[in-house]
């Protein structure tokens, strides 16, 4: 199934909240990511392809627990 608009942005804001992410040095700070992507990605359309996320990016969601590994 192709990729909806509405998927495609809501992967590009996965993608950068992920990059807030990788910019935030504060546990608290980071927890609250976290706790956004947790709700981006829970709530997302369901034609999103994770797979076309960056590599960075979908390293750091496997690391977190957010998306299946591989």
């Amino acid at each position: 199934m192709a990729e909806s608009a509405l998927a495609a942005l809501q992967r590009r804001q996965i993608e950068i909240t992920v990059g807030e992410l990788w910019l935030a040095t504060d546990f608290y700070t980071r927890q609250e990511i976290i706790e956004r992507l947790r709700h981006l990605i829970a709530h997302a359309d369901p034609s999103l392809d994770l797979t076309q996320l960056s590599e960075g990016a979908q390293e750091e969601l496997r690391e977190l627990g957010l998306i299946p590994a591989e």
